[in-house]
């Protein structure tokens, strides 16, 4: 047998039905709140069992492309689920211990490229979010209460002053997926996170990029030592 011939890979009917929904719904063609076909219909166009567009139905509602609507079928959603997990987020928990210097190197790019983006588009508003967040971080550190959320808030907050939904998407999810490193520092070292969170704030502030840089730098260093080493 030629060594370049290979037997091609069995796709089940169900994954190739999801796959063109999805497409579909990532080109425009369906729209966000648009009701699909029915499962006959569907089934009937694709020239499938109902039994393989419902599993398709049942992967698209499990990763928050489609929502059920009683009475009315299923329809393209028009706001993310937070209680659904993120299939981005997935994809970085599988590669999450491959390798620590890579997660640094990976968190470092983001990180510093979204802080750049939101020292030239934060407005007043913004950054009296940030220092409200860090005055609420010092009260719970006092009362000796959790600072974990203050801490993923923080973070939130900064990725939502670049102005940029991809951004901001991309960030909720990297801040998802550090949630267990985040806790971890802020059980032991609340007190550095906080001064972390600080240097970054008054950066921002200044629009001082080389003091942006460094105080994000000194932060993920610190991360590193705490949580992952």
């Amino acid at each position: 047998m030629n060594s370049w011939i290979t037997p091609i890979k069995k796709t089940p009917l169900s994954r190739v039905v999801m796959n063109s929904i999805k497409e579909g719904i990532l080109s425009g063609s369906l729209k966000p709140g648009e009701f699909l076909p029915s499962e006959s219909e569907i089934a009937s166009s694709f020239g499938v069992g109902k039994s393989s567009v419902r599993e398709a139905m049942k992967m698209l509602e499990a990763i928050g492309y489609i929502e059920v609507s009683k009475g009315n079928g299923y329809k393209v959603r028009t706001t993310a689920d937070p209680g659904i997990l993120n299939p981005f987020v997935f994809q970085l928990v599988l590669e999450n211990n491959e390798s620590r210097d890579d997660l640094l190197a990976f968190r470092k790019v983001i990180e510093i490229s979204a802080s750049m983006l939101a020292m030239e588009k934060a407005t007043d508003e913004d950054f009296e979010k940030m220092k409200a967040n860090i005055d609420i971080t010092e009260e719970h550190m006092e009362e000796g209460i959790s600072t974990f959320e203050d801490d993923c808030a923080f973070h939130e907050i900064v990725y939502a002053s670049t102005h940029n939904p991809y951004l901001r998407i991309i960030g909720d999810a990297i801040t998802e997926l550090f949630r267990p490193s985040l806790k971890k520092s802020n059980e032991n070292h609340s007190d550095l996170v906080l001064e972390d969170h600080k240097a970054i704030y008054k950066a921002l502030r200044k629009r001082d990029k080389d003091a942006v840089t460094a105080a994000i730098n000194n932060s993920l260093s610190r991360w590193y030592i705490l949580s992952l080493s």
